[in-house]
Formats: structure tokens, sequence, C-alpha cells
């Protein structure tokens, strides 16, 4: 008896796989209708970082540089392998120092290897930006941070980078004691070495206290457009 069950068991099984697979081959031999109306899905548009930026008119700018006060500096989507990160960067103009420019405001793109850029650290700062068919981009790591003198006018602190370019090894541009705010100062890195600190904050330009740096000395901004212009922006072929 369980013999015979066993047996009708098994040839009900078999009915079914076979039922299942004549089904599915069925299936398979079907064409898929196709909706009439049904198109083409586009490929998405591939992405232009100066697409998040204002466009000016698609002028071509060689150079502007600008006190600039900051409003905004905001990440953009990373691009694949790109080796620097993007940002949309908004500032109001302050002072204008070299160049044209028609606006009160500024929106331009940035890029920089380490993160967010330094200048963005500061709320003013003298920038250099230039417009490739109206977009203007950051000329890449050109920036003073700049503070109001008592005086109405704007400077920033001694810069070692470029008092020290090859270009500027002859200028007769000198650094002056200016009386800066109380509560600018640059905090040492702990792991920066002694010489390092007298590289980047030499004496008696900085007064050193704890692991602050206080500028006493710098130069205002109409000489440090002065000092980037004939080092590192005529090294770079804008001069």
């Amino acid at each position: 008896m369980n013999i015979i069950f066993t047996c009708i068991v098994i040839t009900l099984s078999f009915i079914s796989i076979t039922g299942n697979a004549q089904n599915i081959a069925e299936a398979l031999k079907t064409p898929v209708r196709k909706d009439s109306a049904e198109k083409p899905q586009a490929l998405p548009k591939k992405y232009d970082p100066r697409d998040s930026v204002m466009n000016y008119n698609r002028e071509n700018n060689s150079l502007f540089a600008f006190v600039g006060e900051k409003i905004s500096v905001q990440p953009l989507p990373r691009i694949f392998d790109a080796l620097d990160t993007g940002w949309k960067v908004k500032y109001r103009i302050i002072k204008k120092v070299y160049g044209e420019f028609a606006h009160d405001t500024i929106e331009f793109l940035a890029f920089d290897h380490n993160g967010i850029p330094a200048f963005s650290k500061s709320d003013f700062a003298l920038l250099y930006v230039s417009a490739d068919s109206g977009t203007y981009l950051h000329e890449k790591y050109m920036f003073s941070a700049v503070y109001l003198m008592k005086d109405g006018r704007w400077a920033g602190p001694y810069e070692s980078r470029d008092y020290g370019h090859d270009l500027n090894k002859g200028t007769k541009l000198r650094p002056v004691l200016l009386d800066f705010p109380r509560e600018v100062f640059y905090t040492i890195s702990p792991y920066a070495t002694p010489d390092r600190i007298k590289e980047i904050y030499p004496e008696p330009y900085y007064r050193i206290s704890g692991n602050k740096a206080y500028p006493v000395y710098g130069n205002y901004v109409e000489d440090l457009f002065l000092l980037k212009k004939n080092g590192f922006l005529k090294a770079r072929g804008l001069f």
C-alpha cells in the first residue's frame, strides 16, 4: 500500500513540474508587447559645475581683484575621480582693486585640493577671479585675509609666501606696522615644527603667544595686490 501511494505522489509531482516547465517555456516564447506610446529614455545631461553659478553675459575678464564679504560657500556634487572639490561661492563686493565688474555681488566657482577653500575662513578677503565665457572662477589659492583698519582702509597680515616668491626678491614694497583688531590671530598647529612656525609667522611681523600668532606688520590691499601681481600671478602668465 505504501509503495502504491509513493508512486502516485512521484507521478503527480512529475506532472506538476512538467506543467510548470511547459508554462515557463511558453512564457519565454511569448513576445513582450511594446506600448506604441513608449519612448526611449533620454540619457541624463552630464553634470557641469558652470551651470551652478550665474553667467555674466558670457564676458571674458582676464582678472578681477576685489575685497569681498562672504555671503555663502556651498559644496558642489563630487565629480568622480576629481582631485579637487568644487564650491559655489557668493561674495558682496566691498572694494574693487583691479579690473572691472558691473555688479555689487558676484558668484564664482572655486576648486580646492584641501577641501573647503581657505579664504572662506575669514569674513573678508582680497580675492582674484577670472571669467571664462561669463563664468567666473577663483584663481586657485590666490587670496589674502583682510581687515578694516581704524583709518578706514583694508589691510592684511604679512605674507611670507609673497615676499619669499622668486619674482619678488627685489621688490621695493615693505610691510608696515599696522594696528590690527585684537581678535585677529592665527592658531598654530600642534604639529608645526619650530622652523615651520618661523617660516609662516616670522618675527617681528608676528607676535607669538602660546599657540597663537598675532599679526603686527602687514600691507594695505593695494600693496597686497602688487605682491601677488608681480609674484604668483605673473608666474601664471596673467601679467
